[in-house]
């Protein structure tokens, strides 16, 4: 059987039009966290494997990739950026805190592929480690908002905790061991149907009192701002840290886009207090599908690296999902046009005694900031005017001997189809002049 030139299930290959998307988002998105003060680290792809499953238990290895290397040693290839940041901030315990990491990595996950999820992907994200206090998860939330903002992307997010969860389902009378799988069904609570998700709790043995009461409460969404009192109903021990938060996130000037959401239970396995995911919103209408699915997300997760090493290190950080980022951006005509940028000129020779020239006046065009190509098929005309055309370009230069004769060269605007024959010592004004028309 002929084998199939094509990537492994779930990866793709990183074409022009996407790696501008890519390189564009990268360029806003860590510019942004170096105002914050966040600086850029990058790790190795592989992890010993103990590492990745002391953060997710042995079963980790059946969602991942992982393999024995040459020498027995078993290797996993990262599926996020807070493990391998966490085994960094142990390791250099002597760095001072807080520490504020910003990345923009590819991470892998052996995922059934999907619509917007591959198993190879992209994360923009930030780690805040050092401070129990309310005002780093703050500023996270708030820098989580205003990097959606930064792409023109309007954002809903999505916020819970998980001491309140937790007290909850002590105070219902969810068995501890059987909290998890409890926790799994609300995290699908608005990916299934209602009747399926009472018929999945009831499953685990829960009187229909407490299927109708945890229905109930995972039904909760309100602003954050006038969420206090429900906060206090079940962990009032917590009041005054959320009123501190509203106060806070006030000053950022994102309040408004912060609710309550007790169907939030992203990875609590992992995170110790807040989480909250990001929900892209549509001006005008509501998309279903966008309207479930998350684009992004975080937390605090205060015990990670101590599993590492002890003393543990108190944190809270946030992963966006670049690439159903780019899904949203692309379904919804919102991509800039500058982010796949067109080629500015493309210089066509009539014959080839003037190539040097050519190259000559590509060097000065490029000076000059400007993408330049240079044909090097040595086509026609009608040839070099139908590649130019397919190549997005605006400007075609061609050098041919009767004007090079007169001192002159011609340039046509491919946008505007027009066409001028000018002195050589007026070509780069021209070519300004076109291009900022």
């Amino acid at each position: 059987m002929q084998e199939k030139l094509q990537t492994p299930k779930g990866m793709r290959d990183y074409l022009p039009k996407l790696w501008y998307t890519l390189d564009w988002l990268r360029s806003r998105w860590l510019s942004l966290a170096l105002k914050w003060g966040y600086e850029p680290i990058e790790t190795p792809v592989m992890e010993y494997l103990w590492v990745l499953e002391r953060k997710a238990g042995p079963q980790v290895r059946d969602e991942i990739y992982w393999f024995k290397d040459k020498a027995g040693r078993e290797i996993g290839l990262r599926f996020d950026m807070t493990v391998p940041l966490a085994r960094i901030a142990a390791s250099n315990p002597q760095i001072p805190k807080p520490i504020r990491w910003c990345y923009f990595s590819r991470v892998w996950r052996y995922d059934e592929p999907q619509h917007g999820r591959w198993r190879e992907f992209w994360q923009f994200g930030v780690e805040l480690m050092g401070s129990p206090h309310v005002e780093a998860d703050s500023e996270v939330i708030a820098l989580f908002t205003y990097s959606y903002a930064e792409v023109g992307v309007d954002v809903e997010v999505r916020l819970f905790d998980r001491r309140i969860m937790d007290s909850f389902l002590e105070k219902t009378g969810i068995k501890e061991d059987i909290r998890s799988k409890v926790l799994g069904l609300i995290d699908k609570r608005w990916k299934i149907s209602e009747e399926e998700f009472k018929s999945g709790l009831a499953k685990l043995g829960l009187s229909d009192r407490a299927v109708d009461e945890i229905v109930e409460f995972t039904s909760i969404k309100k602003p954050l701002k006038n969420s206090i009192d429900i906060i206090s109903d079940i962990t009032p021990n917590l009041r005054e840290f959320y009123e501190e938060l509203v106060e806070l996130l006030e000053s950022y000037g994102v309040l408004d886009k912060v609710f309550l959401d007790t169907s939030i239970v992203r990875g609590l396995e992992y995170y110790t207090g807040l989480v909250f995911e990001a929900y892209p919103q549509i001006t005008g209408r509501v998309d279903e599908k966008w309207n479930r699915l998350a684009i992004g997300g975080g937390g605090r997760y205060d015990e990670l690296v101590g599993l590492y090493r002890k003393p543990g290190v108190p944190a809270t950080g946030f992963a966006i999902g670049v690439d159903r980022v780019i899904l949203f951006l692309e379904e919804n005509n919102l991509l800039p046009e500058h982010v796949n940028p067109r080629l500015d000129v493309f210089i066509a020779i009539r014959n080839r005694e003037h190539y040097k020239y050519a190259l000559d006046v590509a060097r000065i065009l490029r000076e000059m900031g400007l993408r330049v190509e240079v044909d090097v098929m040595r086509r026609n005309i009608k040839e070099a005017l139908r590649y130019a055309n397919k190549r997005n370009t605006r400007i075609l230069v061609y050098i041919a001997p009767r004007e090079l004769a007169e001192g002159k060269i011609v340039v046509r605007d491919l946008e505007e189809y027009k066409q001028y024959t000018i002195p050589i010592n007026e070509l780069a004004k021209t070519i300004k002049h076109i291009l900022n028309r």
